[in-house]
């Protein structure tokens, strides 16, 4: 959820959010995000996050995340 803006005007404890919808609905995520206040309103929706540090890898992060939702949820529909 990282991006120019965010990398470079705002003031974050990680480098970049990974997100994961571990629901069988679609959550639609304001992007990019600006405050810590944000972050704690994409948690609280029950979205599952991974606060990525900088130097860590990115295939791992998401692994990380995968492992949290565990099987997918069957969705009828990405929109």
């Amino acid at each position: 959820m990282g991006g120019y803006i965010v990398e470079n005007h705002s003031e974050f404890p990680f480098r970049d959010l990974i997100v994961g919808n571990p629901t069988n609905e679609n959550v639609k995520l304001p992007v990019p995000i600006y405050t810590m206040e944000e972050v704690e309103q994409i948690k609280n929706l029950g979205i599952v996050t991974y606060e990525m540090q900088a130097g860590e890898s990115l295939v791992e992060a998401l692994q990380k995340v995968k492992d949290k939702i565990g099987k997918e949820p069957k969705r009828s529909n990405y929109w």
